[in-house]
């Protein structure tokens, strides 16, 4: 069963749905004058980035391995198996956990919007460094422009002791970023 769902990036054909459902929810529930809106709206939105990298009009692994790695064809560091690992545990898993903990402390959205935004700044800087679209760039621009603000409105009006907080979650994000590195280039 998991193998159905990792070939072909076959969960992210869920992206979509659960993006647009994420969203609704969000709108549903809060305001984008309240705090909480802006430590959560990276889910939906990351949801969308999803879409984009994996399922529509998707290619993240090929364009991972090929142009990033300079892989010859057939070779792979980036596999279905890891994309599906690094995109349920990561990002759907995390950012349930922390989303649900953001009702305990708001800092925990400060972690989301931090870990967004350093993804974001991967694809922006991939794109810039190639010259030329890769998969996700499209929404992590967006998202980008959105954490940011985010960032702004969780640290001024949500939190207590910003500078830890932030010191945390750029630490963590630096921490997972460097795992997912080496797990990705790992062996198969």
């Amino acid at each position: 069963m998991l193998n159905y769902w990792a070939e072909n990036q076959n969960w992210a054909k869920l992206t979509p749905w659960l993006g647009f459902i994420t969203i609704v929810m969000l709108f549903w529930t809060f305001s984008p004058v309240d705090t909480m809106f802006w430590a959560l709206i990276n889910i939906p939105l990351y949801l969308f980035h999803q879409t984009e990298e994996h399922y529509w009009p998707g290619g993240f692994k090929d364009y991972f391995n090929r142009v990033v790695n300079r892989l010859p064809e057939g070779d792979e560091a980036l596999t279905d198996e890891k994309v599906f690992w690094i995109n349920i545990i990561l990002v759907w898993l995390a950012f349930l956990i922390f989303g649900l903990l953001c009702i305990v402390n708001i800092g925990f959205g400060l972690l989301i919007v931090i870990f967004s935004l350093m993804n974001c700044a991967t694809h922006i800087y991939t794109g810039i460094k190639y010259r030329e679209w890769n998969p996700g760039q499209v929404m992590a621009s967006l998202q980008f422009i959105a954490s940011i603000y985010g960032a702004y409105v969780i640290t001024a009006k949500g939190i207590s002791h910003p500078m830890t907080w932030w010191i945390s979650s750029v630490l963590f994000s630096i921490l997972v970023h460097a795992i997912l590195f080496k797990f990705v280039m790992g062996k198969k």
